[in-house]
């Protein structure tokens, strides 16, 4: 890599604008979201550095995997590069990493004891002798696999590995590779590089060598483009469509669409839809038979850093989940009376929870109650949960690796989705 790796881990929310990867002239620049990892100690040590390096290149590739995740399901922009050739990179790292460099095979024949007899060559030019009761061949020409490395497509794989790995090989620890007999710099290889994968994609029927040859074609293609560069990030506004993902991802285990609620204007004798009302995640209660739900609304807001009461949802989030109290509350309660669904409503931030030597003490340590939000007047209320909106903090890094199923530290190894559940309802229950 010319100029390095620059991780970057904001102090406070809109520090950056964006999210992600992108390539600062020669320097590769990942940040993070909002205080995601703890800033590193003074004075660490050299084993504790390169810790934190593997840590760090683990949990960028955690954060680019969610924010190319989101931008498909949402159809967001990804950066000013073209990310399809980031994310044909990244493919061509992991095939590299998985299968080695790639080669195809010639057929040859030649004498042997092992491969596929050619007959019609054995007969021709084999000698025989008799061995005094039967009729030998001296030799056997056989048909044998042999790679070929230095074919077209071998060396184009090399080049375009090469490329890969100059702004990507740090998240996957690939620094040099083999060097090809094209130069991706060159306008002229290039294009015939273009060429020959564009003919091998028309005439091969392989279903892997297809999508090889798709990815070689689109980092080719990128060099020929007016997007040069690699980039794969969001703006840090629209990081809050991945704490949404996250939180439904994790806490959600109710189908939410039953839950909608439609508005409509009737105008003369025709209805016009006007809008549905869209709780975010539902989640239910954790026992067999428990009748509670819980409806959260991920608010990437910048409470969990800040502790300032303007970074709260306003009067009009408030309204809404209170509307949605009400309107569950009547239309979805048991029939049978005692018993009946409760709907709770939580607010969820992120924070960045304190950590002690990278180790959360408990999963409870993960989530820290802030309070409620209610109004001063509730004349339709029907009881105290209705009108009350908990307001709860949530370690974004804890939700990236339950997500995951992935984690470093011994705690988190231990927690999956359904402690999680159980955590969030043991602090918001505090307040119902």
């Amino acid at each position: 890599m010319k100029g390095g790796v620059e991780f970057v881990i904001p102090s406070q929310k809109g520090e950056y604008e964006y999210v992600g990867f992108d390539l600062q002239e020669e320097t590769v620049r990942f940040v993070f979201p909002c205080r995601y990892i703890p800033p590193e100690k003074a004075g660490s040590t050299e084993e504790e550095k390169a810790a934190r390096a593997r840590e760090l290149k683990a949990e960028a590739r955690k954060v680019l995997s969610l924010i190319k995740q989101v931008q498909k399901e949402f159809s967001l922009g990804g950066g000013e590069g073209e990310t399809s050739r980031f994310y044909s990179m990244i493919w061509l790292l992991r095939d590299y990493i998985d299968h080695g460099y790639y080669t195809e095979t010639e057929h040859v024949i030649g004498k042997g004891d092992h491969g596929k007899i050619v007959w019609k060559r054995t007969l021709r030019d084999s000698g025989i002798y008799f061995d005094g009761s039967n009729l030998l061949y001296r030799d056997f020409f056989v048909r044998k696999n042999k790679p070929d490395d230095a074919n077209l497509l071998a060396q184009i794989y090399k080049c375009c590995l090469a490329e890969s790995a100059e702004y990507l090989g740090f998240l996957y620890n690939v620094s040099q590779t083999e060097r090809s007999v094209f130069r991706i710099d060159s306008e002229h290889d290039v294009g015939f590089m273009c060429y020959h994968v564009q003919r091998e994609l028309g005439r091969t029927f392989n279903s892997y060598k297809k999508v090889l040859l798709r990815h070689l074609l689109t980092i080719l293609q990128g060099k020929q483009g007016r997007f040069r560069a690699v980039s794969l990030y969001m703006h840090d506004r629209e990081f809050e469509y991945v704490f949404e993902f996250l939180v439904n991802s994790v806490f959600g285990t109710e189908n939410v669409h039953e839950y909608y609620n439609e508005y409509y204007y009737v105008i003369g004798e025709k209805k016009i839809s006007a809008a549905k009302l869209r709780p975010d995640t539902i989640m239910r209660g954790s026992r067999l038979g428990d009748p509670d739900f819980f409806v959260i609304d991920a608010k990437y807001y910048n409470y969990g850093y800040t502790e300032n009461p303007r970074d709260l949802p306003q009067a009009s989030a408030i309204a809404k989940q209170i509307g949605y109290n009400f309107y569950l509350h009547e239309n979805y309660i048991d029939e049978k009376g005692n018993g009946g669904k409760t709907f709770y409503s939580i607010f969820l931030l992120p924070f960045a929870a304190e950590r002690k030597d990278g180790e959360l003490a408990s999963i409870d340590c993960a989530f820290r109650l802030v309070g409620y939000a209610t109004n001063r007047k509730a004349p339709m209320a029907s009881g105290r949960a209705e009108n009350e909106v908990a307001v709860c903090l949530v370690d974004l890094k804890m939700l990236v690796n339950v997500c995951f199923h992935e984690a470093h530290t011994v705690i988190e190894k231990a927690i999956g989705k359904k402690e999680m559940r159980d955590a969030l309802r043991r602090a918001v229950r505090r307040i119902f």
